[in-house]
């Protein structure tokens, strides 16, 4: 009873393998998307983990950390750099979320601002 639930539920090894081919490729290839929050982002990312985590695929913390820098678009370039200057092993995933999402809601979010009053301006100007 036991072998046709593990079946039913978890599939094959063939169907184990493949689903877990998937998401490591889906974390492989894992990018913040354009207009994506952190939190959306962060959201994406730890549903991969849970389930390569139930697979049993867990990824260490420090390596969870990298990946999302390497996965942030390149207006995020100063925070990472500055964030590389830390042990990036002993930063925890929901520390690396909270220091994301301030420098978010502190940084980019009046870069946003900026640059729509200065478009807003310019076609006022030419009209």
């Amino acid at each position: 009873m036991w072998d046709k639930l593990d079946v039913t539920y978890e599939g094959t090894n063939k169907v184990k393998e493949t689903r877990i081919n998937l998401l490591v490729r889906d974390y492989e290839l894992f990018q913040m998307k354009e207009g994506e929050s952190v939190e959306e982002t962060f959201s994406r990312f730890r549903k991969i983990l849970g389930d390569l985590k139930s697979f049993g695929r867990p990824i260490k913390s420090g390596e969870q950390v990298r990946k999302i820098l390497r996965s942030l678009p390149t207006i995020w370039q100063p925070k990472v750099i500055a964030l590389e200057c830390k042990n990036l092993d002993k930063m925890s995933y929901d520390e690396l979320r909270d220091d994301l999402i301030t420098f978010e809601k502190t940084h980019l979010d009046k870069e946003s601002s900026t640059r729509k009053e200065e478009v807003t301006c310019i076609q006022s100007i030419c009209g």
